[in-house]
């Protein structure tokens, strides 16, 4: 095979891990989402922290992904947070967070 010609299966390989990190994306996110919205332990500092903590894995999987996820997944976690602690939405812009282990 010359040189200038690209294996198929290279190709093929690099599709499949595309959407394998696709896939574990929106596990991070539905998981995230999932134990924000019906876990009614969860505080407020503590669903701020997952979201934090989702951000990070999601860009340490894709870390072209910055754009994407403040369009499209940062608005589904603010509207979640917002309908569960419409009170504390309003303390949260004034104030920085922190990460809580």
């Amino acid at each position: 095979m010359p040189k200038n010609q690209i294996e198929p299966t290279a190709e093929l390989r690099s599709g499949f891990f595309e959407r394998r990190r696709l896939r574990r994306i929106r596990m991070i996110v539905e998981l995230t989402l999932n134990l924000i919205s019906s876990d009614m332990t969860v505080s407020y500092r503590e669903a701020r922290s997952l979201v934090a903590c989702a951000r990070k894995a999601i860009l340490d999987l894709h870390p072209s992904f910055e754009e994407r996820y403040e369009r499209v997944v940062a608005p589904h976690f603010e509207h979640i947070l917002c309908s569960r602690w419409p009170a504390e939405e309003a303390i949260h812009h004034a104030v920085a967070t922190e990460l809580v282990n």
